[in-house]
């Protein structure tokens, strides 16, 4: 919150200078740095600093959530952290990297490869870089051991709570420690949570493929096949503008007389039913 209320009493452009933010928000410039990057990776910020949608409608304008009380909130972060690709590591895990795996698992050699394979030569991205990437990943999904977490942890990682990366306990032959994405049903994501990250997902669409959801929308929100099956059947049997269309083996999604503002007034109602 500190670095969103720099921004809305200041409204200055270089508001994350060094001179300027150090003795305003009262940390180190690494810090000022971090609360910039980790603003505009949840989509909080846009690039010229300015508020985006997500900023408004938790904590500014309709201030669904201050002070990321409901667990909602969090799966809207995650949605966001994924769908920008500022931390591009978030969407190229959650997504990329098992669109064409049948297991859930992971490794540190298995991850950095995949990267290196990602990025081009132009892009000049460092071995050093990749490591420190897949680290802070790790540190923001996979709960540390017992005896090394504090209440500190927790505070700065709350993606923690939504459990969707696990340690197996297990090494590889590299002697990497084996973690795995928690595909599910995800059953605490509500039907309104869903609602917003879809229209937010895919715009004006009138009907979109039950695979297309699921390879993008379902992937960062770490939705099994029949999780986000589940999820959709909700959503159509509370409201009416969602249909569900299986004819002939092709499954698609119906979207019907959505207005631009539709997606806030359902998020409100999750705020309301789920406070």
């Amino acid at each position: 919150m500190k670095g969103i209320q720099l921004i809305e009493k200041e409204e200055v452009e270089s508001v994350f200078k060094d001179s300027f933010a150090v003795p305003k928000l009262g940390v180190g410039k690494n810090m000022v740095r971090a609360i910039q990057h980790w603003l505009k990776a949840f989509d909080i910020l846009n690039d010229d600093n300015s508020f985006g949608e997500l900023a408004k409608v938790l904590f500014l304008d309709n201030k669904f959530d201050p002070y990321l009380e409901n667990e909602g909130s969090l799966w809207l972060l995650q949605y966001h952290l994924c769908k920008k690709g500022y931390a591009s590591i978030n969407q190229i895990i959650f997504k990329d990297y098992f669109s064409d795996k049948a297991t859930l698992e992971f490794s540190e050699s298995q991850i950095l490869s995949f990267l290196r394979r990602q990025y081009t030569s132009a892009k000049k991205t460092t071995d050093k870089t990749l490591i420190s990437d897949y680290k802070v990943f790790l540190k923001t999904y996979a709960p540390p051991k017992k005896n090394t977490k504090t209440v500190e942890d927790d505070f700065n990682a709350p993606l923690l709570g939504l459990n969707l990366i696990s340690n197996t306990g297990r090494r590889n032959n590299s002697n990497d420690v084996v973690y795995r994405v928690n595909r599910g049903l995800q059953k605490n994501i509500s039907p309104e949570i869903f609602i917003y990250c879809l229209l937010t997902e895919y715009g004006d669409s009138i009907a979109i493929s039950f695979d297309e959801i699921r390879r993008n929308l379902g992937s960062y929100l770490c939705l099994s096949s029949e999780g986000l099956e589940s999820i959709i059947d909700k959503i159509c049997d509370r409201y009416k503008e969602f249909v569900y269309k299986d004819d002939a083996g092709v499954r698609q999604l119906q979207i019907k007389n959505v207005g631009k503002y539709y997606k806030i007034k359902v998020l409100e109602k999750h705020y309301e039913l789920y406070r």
